[in-house]
């Protein structure tokens, strides 16, 4: 059994499961389908037909309903019944188009051919051809609603599931509209109900239109009159003003703009029954509960997203404070206690003066003689030049007696300076770089904030079904959150432990259905024993990208690194990099810095943040010089900005239209030492626009590539990238070094 199968499976046993109250509810509705069923309506069987939880209690409601109709005329249901049962035993395709048609010819046999000892003639043949069909249209929108619905909920933005329900709703009702009872008419009772929750729940403007489909429907079976239905529908819709008064108030209000419509419409017959109907829907509307929203409840998503960017940003400047207050020390100490050259002349002079006869003769009557000496003996240290005796001047040399000692003295004088600077710059360097992770880290937490407050979340509903799905697709407590982009696309960010079973391309189906919107292929990402899914709304435009490596000489590893990925926002990146020299050594750096650069950004740190922690990394990975190179692309696949960073890194190339843009920025490599500044070149690329990016290993002619990438000759970007390489390696500088070209085409 297939991975697909066993998903399939703890969907359908998930999905099956139903409390008492439901069942009872679907038992009720099976039963009154069914004894509202003839002259057109639709019956029980239909509703089978299109049900896959609940059909089990639908049947039992149905075969009582079909009992109720008494015999011969019960076996007319009964018979529709067990043909439609006998359809559920028909595989299930894949497509749900295909099972929609499957159950619409099954729901129109189950129909039809019980009622064939009924057709004794042409009008009441062509009767039952119109009931199966209506039975079939039944059937096909119950299970296309149903399937939406239960995958990602009901949405009334989607014009598609508007349709939908209206038209299942008129059809429900023009059945329910035949059970006129002497007390009430049952299906104007009911709909009088479900338009006041409709109305609660969805809005008036959802309501109306629904109630325009529940009156059509009422009409159409010929029981419920017209007039009082159209008087208990608008009732139930206009009351909708005063849902903020509380259930009790908008029941009365229920119940007197029915009587006011119907004293207004002059009816006179029935008013007593509309009236008694109004009043059990009403009492029915305040009676049964109904589940409380998220703002009814108090809980504001927005709070707590501006709470967490208000807390990170309140982070962040933790951290700047930490950062000025350990320069503003460093400083104060530097100022105050690092000796300089003539404080290094003091101490020699000290040291070798101190015991010394003539101390108080030299260094009182012929002061500015021997503190002109020292001075001079530590600046000629300084320049590089060597002390003996014969460096003293010749003035000093007459008055000293302790020469020997003077050129000793100055010597370990200046030796210990040069130890203390040297230890003082390793720690000046390595203040530097922890004082660059610091500002990181708080620029990090401050991109965070700022997004956390632009966050606009999803429907919890959308998010439980993403849940739902990643649960059976073996991701252990998973934790999904769907996301609002400011242009309107939806982005699903998911998190849990353990595997997941199934491949990444079916996974995404599975989303794409619970979901509604149509996703990019979903991002799967693992991080200290926690797993995490993206998916991101497809955008406009696509891209297919090609590489190609190939090694300097005889080597057989290529000492440059490439990725690709898509970020929280949903765009392409592109990152290359180069590593210093050829070989094992230059993949170390370059593979060290791409993957620093891709997984930061994917974990949504800012480009300039992310590109500071590399830089900063490579400059402490080893005492030996390490750098590398860093060229990043990124691509709005939604609006078509493209935009190049480069660090140290080769021109890339932009192939628009009839044009051949060039983008090559002067600047340093990742972990060349002081602030990393990179800089940027926007373009603005189109379906069928070309981007190539190339390290330094490949030199690439301007006229020559824009007679390439202008040709007709089709070539994909993996065929057009090993084109080039293999071009390039033939030039001079191409056989001396590693070679990569990435060619990425944008699409449709």
């Amino acid at each position: 059994m297939s991975e697909k199968t066993l998903v399939l499976e703890r969907r359908a046993v998930f999905s099956g499961s139903a409390d008492v109250g439901s069942a009872a509810a679907w038992a009720a509705f099976g039963l009154l389908m069914e004894l509202g069923a003839g002259g057109g309506a639709p019956g029980a069987s239909a509703l089978a037909a299109g049900m896959r939880s609940g059909s089990v209690w639908i049947y039992a409601g149905g075969a009582v309903g079909a009992m109720l109709h008494g015999f011969p005329g019960g076996f007319t249901g009964l018979g529709g019944l067990v043909i439609a049962f006998a359809g559920r035993f028909i595989p299930r395709a894949k497509n749900v188009r295909i099972n929609c048609v499957v159950q619409a010819v099954v729901a129109a046999a189950a129909a039809f051919f019980p009622a064939c000892a009924e057709y004794v003639n042409p009008s009441s043949l062509l009767s039952g051809i119109i009931a199966s069909v209506t039975a079939g249209v039944f059937a096909a929108c119950v299970m296309l609603l149903n399937d939406r619905v239960t995958l990602r909920g009901f949405e009334p933005a989607e014009n598609g599931d508007c349709a939908l329900a209206a038209l299942t709703a008129g059809i429900v009702f023009m059945t329910l509209g035949r059970l006129d009872l002497p007390p009430c008419n049952i299906g104007r009772l009911l709909a009088c109900f479900f338009l006041m929750r409709t109305t609660g729940r969805r809005g008036a403007a959802c309501g109306a239109v629904t109630a325009a489909a529940v009156v059509f429907g009422l009409c159409a079976s010929g029981g419920a009159g017209g007039m009082e239905s159209g008087s208990v529908c608008l009732a139930a819709v206009v009351s909708s003003c005063m849902c903020r008064f509380g259930k009790i108030t908008r029941a009365v209000g229920t119940l007197f703009f029915g009587c006011a419509l119907l004293l207004t419409a002059g009816a006179e017959g029935d008013s007593w029954r509309v009236f008694a109907e109004l009043a059990a829907a009403g009492a029915a509307y305040i009676v049964i509960p109904q589940r409380k929203t998220a703002a009814e409840c108090g809980i504001t998503e927005n709070s707590a997203a501006l709470m967490m960017r208000e807390r990170l940003n309140f982070a962040a400047g933790a951290l700047s404070g930490v950062n000025s207050g350990l320069e503003a020390a460093a400083d104060t100490l530097e100022r105050r206690y690092c000796e300089s050259l003539p404080q290094v002349a003091d101490k020699a002079a000290d040291r070798a003066c101190r015991g010394c006869p003539n101390n108080m003769v030299c260094w009182g009557q012929k002061y500015e003689l021997f503190h002109r000496e020292f001075d001079r003996l530590v600046k000629t240290l300084r320049t590089g030049g060597e002390l003996s005796v014969q460096s003293l001047s010749p003035m000093a040399a007459a008055e000293c007696v302790n020469r020997d000692g003077v050129i000793r003295a100055v010597r370990k004088a200046y030796e210990q300076y040069l130890s203390a600077s040297g230890e003082q710059q390793r720690i000046r360097e390595l203040r530097r770089v922890y004082s660059g992770q610091l500002s990181s880290l708080s620029g990090i937490l401050t991109d965070m904030g700022a997004a956390a407050g632009r966050i606009r979340t999803g429907s919890r509903s959308v998010e439980r079904r993403a849940e739902k799905v990643l649960s059976e697709c073996g991701l252990k407590n998973p934790a999904a959150f769907v996301t609002i982009t400011k242009g309107g696309r939806m982005r699903l960010e998911a998190y849990g432990t353990g595997e997941l079973t199934t491949e990444r391309e079916y996974l995404g189906e599975l989303l794409i259905r619970a979901l509604g919107r149509e996703l990019d292929l979903p991002e799967v990402s693992t991080s200290g024993g926690r797993v995490r899914v993206t998916a991101v709304q497809r955008a406009a435009m696509s891209a297919e990208i090609g590489a190609c490596q190939l090694c300097r000489g005889k080597n057989r590893v290529c000492g440059d690194c490439f990725d690709s990925f898509t970020d929280p926002t949903g765009a392409l990146y592109v990152v290359l990099s180069d590593g210093m020299g050829s070989g094992s050594r230059a993949r170390i750096d370059s593979a060290m810095a791409c993957s620093m650069a891709s997984r930061l950004i994917k974990g949504g740190i800012s480009l300039p943040a992310a590109l500071e922690m590399v830089n900063t990394s490579l400059m402490v990975k080893s005492s030996d010089e390490s750098y590398a190179t860093l060229d990043i692309c990124r691509l709005d696949l939604n609006s078509g900005e493209c935009v190049i960073y480069k660090a140290g890194a080769a021109a890339s190339y932009i192939k628009c239209s009839d044009r051949l843009l060039r983008a090559c920025m002067s600047s340093s490599p990742a972990g060349t030492g002081g602030r990393l500044t990179v800089p940027a070149q926007k373009f603005r690329v189109s379906p069928g626009d070309m981007i190539i990016m190339a390290t330094d290993g490949a030199a690439l002619d301007e006229e020559w590539l824009s007679r390439e990438l202008s040709r007709d000759e089709r070539r994909t970007p993996q065929e057009l990238s090993e084109y080039l390489a293999r071009t390039a390696r033939t030039a001079e500088n191409g056989r001396e070094d590693d070679i990569s070209i990435i060619a990425v085409c944008v699409g449709r």
